[in-house]
């Protein structure tokens, strides 16, 4: 009997390498365990001429430990959800080669040239294409997946394949209450506890962020990536991998696009907060190319029967400035943050840390944005460089 037919029991780097030798060249001869991730437990399996990356869902929050119980359905979701959005977008999303129900495990090429657009942004290396490369990506699965273009009796069955979730619980709480109130999850350095402090007192921000709960619980609008970050797309020159897609489910259009430019205002503050005036530059045509391409895309895909395209993209960039600025506040006084700004040293970390929560007030507290360097300038506090 081999691993993948037995109950679930989570893998560890010995019975990770029978699971992951039928997939291999040649025999297991190395094993590692990829310490990046909120959820799961991520292993590299080696051969001498081969590797493979297996994912595997554990059941509870990795980041909070087994205190936090959740279920494995969300590789089945991943598995699925991997499956159309690559049909939507091919090329740009990571295949799951094998996917195990049991052990809620999932086989993946090891894109060992790859990085992290994240850790390519920490390390100051602009990645021609990326941006316009997620733009593309978010036009055509959030409008494929929508009523703009998807037919209602195939719509109809992708929501019943993808439901309100456990994780979107989690997203729920750790994005839109949590930071808000005085909850065990929230961490924070102890220079800023009198900011955490204010967040949870702001009655308007307060106000704000229910509303945007309420919204995220009940706008269905498409399938959206649910976790669209800079940790979330692999990059290397020429090529850009969508990954981690088991937050996957129905819900606004703008989610994805705001909590992806969020993650690129909080590696420009983090920048800025370090003087690296050349690459804030770097990240503003990032930021700027991303949403460019996406409302080209969304032009080009739109059906011209349809004469409200300008309304539609206002709408989303609206939505997608107080999303996104929902994503900066919570990455800074939340359970999640980002290694942008941590891994600063004083006084810059606490500068950007503050920078931050203020780019996230403005997005979510002034008026409506109505174009992208409007959005732009409040989330990072400046101007955009020429």
């Amino acid at each position: 009997m081999v691993l993948a037919t037995l109950p679930y029991r989570e893998l560890d780097l010995e019975t990770v390498r029978e699971f992951a030798a039928p997939f291999l060249v040649g025999d297991p001869v190395a094993v590692d365990e990829i310490d990046e991730g909120n959820l799961n437990r991520v292993f590299r399996v080696r051969s001498e001429s081969s590797s493979i990356i297996v994912k595997q869902a554990l059941p509870y929050l990795k980041v909070a430990g087994r205190s936090w119980p959740l279920t494995r359905h969300r590789a089945r979701t991943e598995n699925y959800a991997a499956a159309e959005h690559g049909r939507l977008a091919p090329g740009l999303v990571t295949p799951v080669l094998h996917y195990s129900e049991p052990l809620s495990a999932m086989v993946f090429a090891d894109l060992n040239d790859h990085v992290t657009w994240r850790d390519a942004l920490i390390a100051g290396h602009e990645v021609p294409g990326a941006a316009a490369d997620v733009g593309r990506y978010c036009a055509a699965v959030l409008l494929g997946t929508s009523d703009a273009l998807l037919p209602s009796a195939q719509r109809k069955e992708l929501r019943r394949r993808f439901q309100y979730s456990e994780l979107c619980v989690v997203t729920e709480d750790l994005v839109f209450t949590a930071p808000y109130t005085d909850s065990e999850s929230n961490r924070f350095d102890p220079e800023i506890a009198e900011l955490a402090r204010s967040l949870r007192s702001d009655r308007a921000l307060r106000s704000a962020a229910a509303q945007l709960r309420f919204e995220f619980k009940t706008r269905d609008e498409a399938l959206v990536h649910g976790d669209l970050h800079t940790g979330s797309v692999l990059v290397r020159e020429g090529d850009t991998q969508v990954i981690d897609l088991e937050f996957a489910f129905f819900g606004p259009i703008a989610f994805d696009p705001g909590l992806l430019l969020a993650n690129l205002a909080l590696s420009r503050v983090a920048h800025a907060a370090c003087r690296h005036i050349d690459f804030c530059a770097s990240v503003d045509r990032a930021a700027a190319e991303f949403w460019t391409t996406f409302a080209e895309e969304c032009r080009r895909l739109w059906r011209p029967t349809e004469p409200w395209l300008a309304r539609f993209l206002g709408s989303i960039l609206a939505d997608a400035a107080r999303l996104a600025g929902m994503e900066m506040i919570r990455r800074v006084v939340g359970l999640a943050h980002v290694k942008d700004i941590d891994s600063l040293s004083q006084p810059a970390r606490l500068e950007a840390q503050h920078n931050a929560v203020a780019g996230g007030r403005a997005l979510v507290l002034g008026p409506p944005c109505t174009d992208f360097d409007e959005l732009w300038t409040r989330a990072t506090q400046e101007e955009m460089f020429e």
